[in-house]
Order: C-alpha cells, then structure tokens, then sequence
C-alpha cells in the first residue's frame, strides 16, 4: 500500500508564538507528515510572500494560529497572516483555524495594541465562516487539537497526498536477462501456489474421509516431495537473479563517465570523486593550495537534524558530527584509495559573530560543513550558496551556534546566511558536506 503523506502549512505571527509553532510543527512530524511555514521567513516581505503562495498552492491543508498580535503589515494595510489566509480560502485549500481562548490574559509583550482592532475583525472573519475552528490556552492542548482535527481533515476532506516514486532504467542485454528471470520466478511461484493449494484441498478431503486415506497420504507425500523440488529450483533461480542483478550495477557503474584521475582541482571547477546513489559524486572546488584543496558537495546529499534531542550542543558534540558524517564518509569513499584522500583536518569553531554564543573547542574532522565565516568567505554572494537536494531547492545547515545553544546557523533558500540560527533537531536541514582533498597522494 501507498504510503501518502499529507504537506500542512502552518500560518501565524512568529516571535510571540515560537513555543506552540514548535509544539504543533514537532506534532504534524510525529503523525509522518510534512509541515512547512514561515520559519525561513521570519521577515515577511513581498518576495518572500510570493514563495509563500507557491508552499501553500503546494500544501493540502492550512493551520492557522491566531494570539495576540495581528503581525506585520503588507502595502494593503493586511496582515501577511491574514493574506495567507485568504489565499488559502480563494485556493479552496481546508483551512483548521485555533485562536486564542482568552486573548485578555495573553501577556503585554506579546499583543499589538496598535492593530488590536485590525486583530479583532481577522478573528470575527474566521468564526463567521463555515470552516473549523478550535480554541486553545497552552502549548500542549493546541498541540492536541491540530492532531485531532488534521485526522478528522484525512477522513472527511481526503486530499492528493505525497507518494514516493521510484524509477528504474533499462539497461542492455542484463536487463533483458534479469527479467526473464523475474518471470520464470513468478512462474514458479505460481506452480508452488497452485500445489500448496492443491494440497490444501487434499488434507482437507483427507480428514473427511478416511476410507481412502492411505493413497491421498501417499499423493499427498508426493506432492509435498514436488514442493519440495519446485522451492529448490526457486532458490537457484533466485541466486540467479541476485547474480544478474550485481553484474547490472556494475555494468550501469563502469558505463559512467569519469574525468581523468590525474585532472587536478581547479578553483571554482567541479571535481569528481566518490561516489553518491551509485553515480560518481561531484563537489565545488572552494580553494587550492599546493598540497590540498578544499571541496564541498556540489549538491545537499540528504536531510538531518543537526542534533538528535532539542539541547545545548557545540559542533563538536553533535549527533550529525558524531554519527551522519562518519558514515557518510564510508559511503561516499568505498574504495580505500579515495578514503585515504581524505585529510584529517583541524576545524576551528568560533563564536556566534552576532550573538557571541560559544562555538566551542576546536575539532580533527574528516567530512564537515561549513561555518559561518567559511560560508562567507567562499560564497560571497547570495545566489552562490543556493543549494538543491534532489532538483528542490533546500535550506542546508552551517556548524556555527545560532543565538543560543539550543539553534544551529544555516543558509536558507534564498542563500542567505541566517545567523540567528534553527533549533538544532530540526530533521529537515539539509547536509552539504565538505573536506580538504590531499593532493600529494
């Protein structure tokens, strides 16, 4: 069966409600969907709002939050909140509404008095209309009721969805091959199929009767001797198969084109080495020096939190560092000769730029990211950072603190470098890895 997974745009105001976007974006992951929002867009602009319409045209359900504050003002005098929300309505996307139960009791330093009136008529226009609407106080209950009323939102209002598709490719003689064994597999599975039921059938008109029971017993021995043969011709044909299939990827991997092994890094060239999904790997050449180069993957090559748990964590203790680079690089360097390129190299990890949080003691890595400095060193332009995994632009993770320990900094999609940073188990940051490549090998 399918396994679908629905795209949730959560809509709010950002600052004041950090803690239940947070409580309701971890829950929507726990029920293995996929939530997206402002959170790469802190600062609504324009621009921003335009990508905004395309995750919300792309999403099948919309969660707004509402709290005290009507949030910040478009040119039309609307809140970017409340124009997202009438997109939403006008793109006939479900829309599950929470607003505050008791806006009076919500703290000073968390209310727009300013545009309390504009608030008032936004809150009047989502109870009037014919669409669901909750009331929450805390974190935890509004946690809560997104879950309830998202899976009342699948039965009642069932939507397109998320699918995972696979391809595969046709490849030579081999191909034809192996699928010509899959089909004398599936010819002898069904020939097992028909004798088991055939048996079947026979041990039940056995124990029916048993005037006859000596000779089906005997039928019976033979057909299970018959089984027996067929499984064994299955087991053969099945290491056939599996044979088949090596030799077809090491034929799709010998016909990919490789540069010359003694082609050395050239400075904002494209390198070739490793390799990723069974094709060879290609990485951005950030510097050469005269006994090594510097190299970052030209592509993220998956998504990871930057720490598992929501903690205070420094680079050097992180489960990305600890755990996901370490196997990445016996992935990416399965021959030992290319592995042994791999310097072991003496990181510094400095202090938040903005906010001074500690970045901690210095590292000896293999596979990194990059820092704050370093993506600002060696991309010195937005549009240079901007990163994609698997043809969709992403937001991929630097190993710089953000304004505390708990956030990590990152370069979001537009390539900015966002200092402030994203809490640190985020698990849909992406991972550019990066190394120094040692050229006297």
């Amino acid at each position: 069966m399918e396994q679908k997974r629905y795209q949730v745009f959560i809509s709010s105001t950002f600052d004041d409600l950090k803690e239940e976007r947070l409580a309701v974006l971890n829950q929507i992951l726990s029920i293995n969907c996929i939530p997206v929002g402002m959170e790469l867009f802190p600062a609504a602009d324009e621009e921003q709002f335009t990508y905004i319409k395309k995750l919300i045209d792309e999403s099948d359900y919309y969660v707004v939050i509402i709290a005290g504050r009507y949030g910040s003002l478009a040119d039309d005098g609307l809140s970017y909140t409340e124009k997202e929300y009438d997109y939403a309505i006008e793109k006939k996307i479900p829309v599950l509404a929470f607003l505050h139960k008791d806006p009076k009791k919500i703290p000073s330093e968390f209310t727009d008095p300013e545009n309390a009136r504009k608030l008032t008529a936004f809150r009047k226009k989502i109870e009037s209309s014919k669409r669901l609407v909750k009331y929450w106080t805390t974190a935890d209950n509004l946690r809560a009721d997104v879950q309830t009323a998202l899976f009342h939102a699948f039965e009642s209002k069932p939507r397109t969805g998320w699918v995972r598709a696979d391809s595969s490719q046709d490849t030579s003689q081999l191909k034809k091959q192996l699928d010509e064994a899959m089909r004398i597999n599936d010819e002898k599975q069904k020939d097992i199929d028909k004798v088991l039921k055939e048996c079947e059938r026979l041990k039940a008109e056995l124990e029916k009767s048993k005037e006859h029971e000596s000779g089906l017993e005997m039928k019976l021995a033979e057909l299970e001797k018959s089984i027996s043969a067929l499984q064994t011709q299955l087991d053969e044909s099945r290491e056939t198969e599996k044979s088949l299939r090596r030799q077809l990827a090491q034929a799709t991997r010998n016909s990919d084109t490789l540069p010359p092994k003694d082609e050395p890094p050239i400075k904002n060239g494209i390198f070739t080495i490793g390799r990723w999904n069974d094709k060879p790997l290609e990485w951005l050449v950030l510097d050469v020096l005269p006994d090594r180069a510097l190299l970052i993957a030209k592509d993220c090559l998956l998504l990871a939190p930057y720490n598992k748990e929501l903690e205070n964590v420094k680079w050097e203790g992180c489960s990305l560092r600890k755990e996901v680079l370490p196997q990445l690089l016996l992935q990416i360097f399965d021959d030992d000769k290319e592995r042994d390129r791999v310097l072991l190299w003496k990181n510094r990890n400095p202090d938040s730029p903005q906010y001074g949080t500690w970045g901690g003691d210095d590292t000896d890595d293999k596979l990194f990211i990059l820092s704050i400095d370093e993506a600002m060193q060696y991309f010195p332009n937005d549009g240079d950072r901007i990163a994609r995994l698997n043809g969709d632009t992403v937001w991929w993770w630097l190993r710089s603190p953000g304004d505390n320990s708990h956030g990590a900094a990152h370069v979001n999609i537009g390539g900015s470098v966002y200092v402030r940073g994203l809490p640190v188990s985020w698990s849909i940051g992406a991972v550019r890895p990066s190394f120094w490549l040692n050229l006297e090998s």
